[in-house]
């Protein structure tokens, strides 16, 4: 039984005036980012320098000359440019760069796009990683310059009743989901009134919604996943999730708390807690074969009604879901 039965579902909303995207992104730093998100799932090419292939500095040239800055070609030389940033101090658009990746030295280089995340051009295409990856980036982590300087900051964002978001407005085609999943303290936005519904979800947050959903029991222990400090912020919620068999784990025993979750990991995950079989006949995904891992979870959640394709007729399995799509999975899934 849920903690939330949406049959209840009686949300009372406040009148307020809604601040257009313009007022919080228009920085020339919010450019970059929304410029550099564009181009997620572009395939790498060594000496690419084109949405038909990019290596990692030549995506970071050609990202910042769409706003009108010229970069050197070389992650080497890319991490000379502009002012040192000490990582504590990262703003959106700024150059993160990393050493001893294929080479000696810096050898290396993406966006920081807020939240401990930066874009880049990876051996597996353009992706959103973390810059705390513990198993990789993390380690090899260097430093970080500017090369927007002197943009003057907005005011800040007046603060909404709850469950109201200055970039949800009620037009939004996730407003319904995100405004009840807020208003019962499921998801929570952040500073600003800002709920932020492009940005990608992690396992973590995943964890902590699914605990509250469900009313699952919080108790004090050790962390069940070796990778999850004692001090992590939802350590007891991932230790519940994981008790109730929720999340079962890598074979190594680690739980990766702050890897994003994917659309086929979703499907697999809710099929198990919210108990789904198919319904009907099959929904046909052309990128979705009989032999791919999550072909029958993607079936329950599809034929279920829980999560659709797109309008090209495929699933995107391998899509790191965004904050919008979990939420109305999960509206929806609640409401089964």
């Amino acid at each position: 039984m849920f903690r939330k039965m949406l049959s209840l579902f009686a949300v009372v909303l406040v009148a307020a005036t809604l601040v257009t995207p313009s007022a919080y992104a228009s920085s020339k730093g919010d450019q970059v980012v929304s410029i550099a998100k564009q181009y997620i799932g572009t395939p790498y090419k060594y000496g690419g320098t084109t949405p038909s292939g990019f290596d990692c500095s030549g995506f970071m040239v050609y990202v910042f000359n769409k706003v009108g800055i010229s970069l050197p070609r070389t992650s080497l030389d890319q991490s000379k440019v502009g002012t040192a940033v000490s990582k504590s101090n990262l703003q959106s658009g700024d150059i993160v760069y990393f050493s001893n990746t294929y080479k000696a030295g810096v050898s290396h280089s993406g966006i920081y796009v807020g939240d401990g995340y930066f874009v880049h051009a990876a051996s597996s295409g353009v992706k959103k990683t973390s810059i705390n990856d513990p198993y990789y980036w993390g380690p090899k982590y260097t430093g970080a310059r500017r090369v927007i300087e002197g943009e003057v900051k907005e005011e800040p964002l007046p603060t909404l009743p709850k469950g109201q978001y200055h970039d949800v407005p009620k037009d939004y085609w996730a407003y319904q989901s995100i405004t009840y999943l807020s208003s019962q303290d499921i998801i929570n936005g952040y500073d600003q009134s800002l709920f932020k519904p492009n940005n990608s979800i992690t396992r973590a947050e995943v964890a902590t919604m699914l605990t509250e959903a469900f009313d699952l029991p919080i108790k004090d222990g050790k962390s069940i996943a070796p990778d999850v400090p004692e001090n992590h912020w939802a350590k007891e919620a991932i230790n519940a999730s994981m008790e109730a068999g929720f999340f079962k784990g890598y074979p190594d025993n680690t739980f990766r708390p702050n890897e994003e979750i994917t659309r086929s990991e979703i499907a697999s995950l809710f099929s198990g807690a919210f108990k789904l079989a198919k319904v009907g006949a099959a929904t046909t995904f052309v990128d979705v074969p009989k032999s791919f891992w999550a072909y029958e979870p993607i079936q329950n959640i599809a034929t279920n009604g829980i999560a659709g394709g797109y309008s090209d007729n495929t699933y995107r399995p391998k899509n790191n879901a965004t904050r919008a799509e979990f939420s109305v999975f999960l509206h929806r899934a609640m409401n089964k």
